[in-house]
């Protein structure tokens, strides 16, 4: 039972009053208390009106929200009763947590008449445990389906009001967690230190030369730079960079002159575990793209792709160059931010731009994307590879990495592989 229903009440001024409805002019509030001791709070809700709301079962009326032992709470009154748990003409009372905790309590209900004196009450028995809120509706509230025949609560509104004090108080004190620390894990900084280190390594990279001047922006960029690694690493996560090495070890360095020094010291720490800066993904994507295509790093490309479609704005003037771009580096991503632009665009495209130097997948991309956009019979789910030729790119990405398969490609490259048949690599070309 509640400590503050005991003798040893205690009153406290400014009591939290919630209104629900209208006043009616010749209402007028008695002197109201609040009563409570340690870990007790009170709220009092007056619904305005009360003959006039629904009694149709299950139609509650919701109060507003409110604050009671640091959570947020919901009242509401079923004039009908609720469910099949209400007898016949009994009203019933349901309290909800709206907060995002749970919380341990007890509570209770109780009706005051005009002077203010309690003509009606009930408590919970054991405390409840209000679990944290769900995020569509109140979730689960704990009360009372029968809490006063509505023939007998009629004869205790104030000027038509029903006012009801929702009394809580905590049953158990929160219990401050032990806070503990706790480490990383230290592998991926063990990886990340392993990189560059000449003592351990067995690879020697040389990288940069008068080629790569065209795109550097700083001194820095173009300077040749050494650059150390291990084959085991590079097997796992490059193979393909890993094939340039042989088997020559450190007395034989492998010459990169295709690939700016700060592009392949970003790429090189990013096979060690690191990650790119969103700053430095965004200005450099394309060439982040070439190099990760080339040495066969599909995590790294696919990431510098979507950074380089979310700073990139399609127009007329530019999307046959970002199309064949993204063709000749299968960045299906890419593409198929371009196939929606000419969707919504078609009209205008139509009248500006030629597509005879357009790849021949095309096709395939474009009904792709005007399919997405149709509307389909209600009935007509489609079977399942009319879903996958529809699908969005990451969709069929995630599909595909789901099956332990490589998930860079085209199109359809990543069907293929969701068919389990072997692609046509002529479609790539």
């Amino acid at each position: 039972f509640f400590l503050f229903f005991v003798s040893r009440q205690r009153k406290m001024s400014n009591p939290s009053v919630m209104d629900v409805g209208t006043q009616s002019p010749g209402f007028r509030e008695w002197a109201s208390q609040r009563w409570a001791s340690p870990g007790c709070e009170m709220v009092t809700v007056r619904y305005h009106g009360f003959k006039d709301l629904s009694t149709a079962r299950n139609a509650g009326v919701p109060s507003p929200e409110f604050t009671c032992l640091g959570n947020k709470w919901r009242l509401r009154v079923f004039p009908g009763g609720y469910h099949s748990n209400s007898n016949e003409d009994m009203v019933g009372f349901n309290l909800y947590n709206l907060s995002d905790e749970s919380i341990k309590i007890s509570f209770g209900f109780c009706v005051r008449d005009s002077n203010g004196q309690e003509v009606a009450k009930k408590y919970s028995l054991v405390p409840k445990i209000f679990g944290p809120k769900p995020p569509v509706n109140e979730g689960t509230g704990y009360g009372f389906p029968n809490y006063i025949n509505r023939s007998i609560l009629m004869n205790f509104l104030v000027e038509g009001a029903l006012i009801v004090n929702v009394r809580m108080q905590m049953t158990e004190p929160p219990k401050a967690p032990t806070v503990a620390f706790i480490p990383k894990n230290p592998f991926f900084k063990i990886m990340s230190s392993l990189s560059m280190n000449e003592d351990s390594s067995d690879i020697v990279f040389i990288v940069g030369d008068d080629e790569a001047r065209d795109t550097a922006k700083t001194k820095a960029e173009i300077s040749p730079a050494t650059f150390y690694a291990h084959s085991f690493i590079l097997k796992r996560c490059a193979s393909q960079l890993e094939e340039l090495c042989g088997s020559g070890g450190k007395d034989s360095s492998v010459f990169i002159n295709d690939v700016r020094p700060d592009i392949f010291r970003h790429m090189l720490h990013y096979i060690y575990g690191g990650e790119l800066a969103g700053s430095y993904l965004k200005a450099n994507a394309k060439e982040i793209i070439d190099a990760a295509d080339k040495y066969g790093i599909s995590s790294l490309k696919l990431e510098a792709e979507a950074s380089l479609v979310n700073a990139t704005t399609i127009s007329v003037e530019n999307m046959m160059d970002h199309l064949l771009y993204a063709d000749s580096k299968n960045c299906a991503h890419l593409k198929e931010a371009v196939m929606d632009f000419i969707v919504e665009n078609k009209f205008d495209i139509l009248q500006k731009v030629s597509f005879k130097d357009a790849p021949g997948t095309m096709i395939s991309d474009v009904l792709a994307a005007v399919a997405r956009v149709e509307p389909k019979p209600i009935n007509d789910k489609g079977s399942d590879e009319d879903q996958l030729s529809v699908m969005r790119i990451a969709d069929l990405r995630e599909r595909v990495h789901l099956k332990g398969l490589d998930v860079d490609g085209s199109r359809e490259t990543l069907i293929a592989a969701l068919k389990g048949k072997p692609m046509d690599w002529s479609m790539n070309v």
